[in-house]
């Protein structure tokens, strides 16, 4: 070994407060099992640099557990909800009702008027706790709509307090001109808690940043809201702390053994409350849309076809799938439609037409419409599914990129 490599082995062994013998074996392994000659010196450099990496890891490891704030959880993704921003459909609906009626919005402490006066400056009328308040301010909030020539409406936060009693600081303030938040759907237990069902809940710079494989063993760092069955996000550590446990050292303090664990099998444990039969969609549908909390489906189905080119407009793609129980008639009637499953841009699709697949995702009907694009009362489209996350049990054929034929989508 040379000079420069066992000198910075010492210096990592009193980092992490082993013995140096465990540090050197450490070492050993790493290149043994990358298969590096250490016997040569370009390699024990490469070996080395692999070292500083599983080091870094632990050390990573130690800052977050000693941090006291949130905790560490394993398990795996189902889905994820593309990010929204919330704040566009707030902004529509704040627009909409102030040019139905401009005075009630700002009697409903919806807006703010601001006008620009002769002398220049911005001149801002709202109504707060019920009184008229006009004064001058330096600049418009970003979140600013402009309605006229010199003329701006701002959407407030009209909350006064929260269902825990709690003043809402920012009631009255202008709302942000974008909030993006994002939900995801994961199983897993933190740390010396048991498996279930957790709703992961980032904003912002989290939800547009998060990327992570469904179905893939991995950590995760948050806040834990047993009550709610909710992980919140917590700034520059959530997203950061995320590693597969396929990829981490055995001796690494988060990795743990997985191997005996059955990913289906836990997802029917702990979802069994959202399973469906593909053939049940419409009552399914029916059922779930009357209920509070989550409205997911969790079916499966043999993929029959699928369009991969995004859609100009929404950048969705879709794939059509069936009962793997299908039964075909020898009427053109007796023969069941493929059901229409809805794919965003950020779930890949790395399997063909002919796999077996666990869907997971939420259910969606629209209502039928005459020639003049008017609705028609009573009348509505088959059950389609947007999806949120996928889980091939086999992998079969070619992806197709190109449409699908024999697949009609012109009730869309």
């Amino acid at each position: 070994m040379i000079e420069r490599v066992e000198k910075e082995l010492n210096s990592l062994a009193t980092r992490l407060s082993i013995e140096v013998g465990e540090m050197n074996e450490k070492y050993t392994e790493i290149g043994s099992s990358n298969n590096l000659d250490l016997e040569d010196e370009r390699q024990q450099l490469v070996a080395l640099t692999l070292t500083r990496n599983y080091v870094r890891g632990r050390l990573a490891s130690n800052r977050t557990a000693s941090s006291g704030f949130g905790n560490a959880g394993t398990g795996f993704f189902i889905g994820i909800e593309p990010a929204r921003d919330v704040m566009e459909w707030k902004r529509k609906n704040v627009l909409s009702k102030y040019n139905g009626d401009s005075s009630q919005a700002l009697k409903d402490e919806l807006i703010a008027e601001v006008s620009l006066t002769e002398g220049g400056a911005y001149e801002k009328t709202q109504v707060k706790n019920g009184e008229w308040d006009t004064r001058v301010i330096p600049q418009l909030p970003a979140s600013a709509m402009e309605v006229g020539e010199g003329h701006w409406i701002v959407p407030v936060d009209p909350v006064k307090s929260w269902a825990s009693g709690d003043t809402n600081k920012n009631y009255g303030k202008p709302l942000p001109k974008e909030e993006f938040k994002l939900r995801a759907h994961f199983i897993g237990m933190k740390e010396d808690g048991d498996m279930q069902l957790w709703s992961v809940q980032l904003k912002n710079e989290q939800a547009k940043n998060f990327s992570v494989e469904t179905f893939r063993w991995t950590t995760i760092y948050g806040l834990f809201n047993e009550e709610r069955n909710a992980i919140y996000g917590i700034r520059n550590k959530t997203l950061s702390s995320m590693n597969y446990l396929d990829v981490l050292d055995e001796e690494d303090p988060r990795w743990i053994d997985v191997s005996d664990e059955s990913m289906e099998d836990i997802l029917a444990e702990h979802m069994a409350e959202y399973v469906a039969d593909m053939i049940e969609l419409d009552s399914y549908h029916d059922l779930i849309s009357q209920q509070q909390g989550l409205r997911l489906v969790v079916t499966d189905g043999i993929v029959t076809s699928m369009n991969l080119t995004p859609n100009e407009r929404s950048g969705n793609r879709v794939i059509w799938a069936e009962p793997v129980d299908a039964n075909y008639g020898f009427d053109e009637d007796d023969i069941p439609e493929s059901t229409p499953i809805w794919v965003p841009s950020h779930i890949d699709i790395n399997f063909g037409v002919g796999s077996d697949v666990i869907i997971i995702g939420r259910t969606n009907q629209t209502q039928k419409k005459d020639e003049d694009g008017m609705p028609i009362d009573g009348e509505y489209n088959p059950v389609t599914i947007n999806l949120y996350g996928v889980y091939a049990r086999s992998a079969t054929g070619v992806v197709v990129e190109e449409e699908a034929e024999g697949e009609s989508m012109e009730f869309w």
